[in-house]
């Protein structure tokens, strides 16, 4: 069984604006997410069956969503997972419905989906035990157009994303 998950994912532009966001972390003591795995997680799918991952495919093909524009502006700590994160401060309504109706097709496949309220984000690192904010501002502007089914494989260099198959979103 494979870690999957379906996700935002940026294109290069906008992963090179994340990255140098990220930069001002870099001798911190952190651990950077790699420019490739930078992403917003829409739903964690955990691991699930060949099955399981063939009958949410089809579901999701029968999704029709707008596609949107987001702004990512900020940046946030939790302690607890000791993440640090780049966020919106405003949630577009089709992201919220994007999210909606991905949980649904997730539940119809007998799938647990996370209950937890939907807060977007890229995580930009990891092991940040304590970390002062920055003051400086930042707009990133990214339409999202797509949406991804990601998978997860840990490698011996770390975790490694890969794209399995991604949809369009209507403009």
């Amino acid at each position: 069984m494979a870690k999957l998950f379906f996700a935002l994912w940026p294109n290069e532009e906008i992963r090179t604006q994340i990255e140098n966001v990220n930069q001002q972390f870099r001798n911190k003591g952190f651990r950077l997410t790699k420019k490739p795995n930078l992403h917003i997680t829409l739903e964690f799918l955990g691991e699930i069956s060949v099955n399981d991952q063939k009958e949410l495919i089809n579901k999701i093909n029968e999704l029709r969503c707008d596609s949107f524009d987001l702004e990512l502006a900020r940046i946030g700590w939790w302690r607890k997972p000791a993440i640090l994160w780049i966020g919106t401060t405003n949630i577009p309504k089709p992201l919220t419905s994007l999210v909606k109706s991905i949980k649904k097709c997730v539940d119809q496949q007998g799938l647990n989906p996370d209950q937890r309220e939907y807060n977007p984000h890229v995580t930009i690192a990891r092991k940040v035990k304590q970390v002062i904010i920055p003051k400086e501002t930042f707009n990133i502007a990214w339409h999202v157009n797509s949406i991804a089914l990601v998978i997860s494989k840990s490698t011996d260099g770390g975790v490694e994303y890969r794209v399995l198959q991604d949809w369009p979103l209507t403009n």
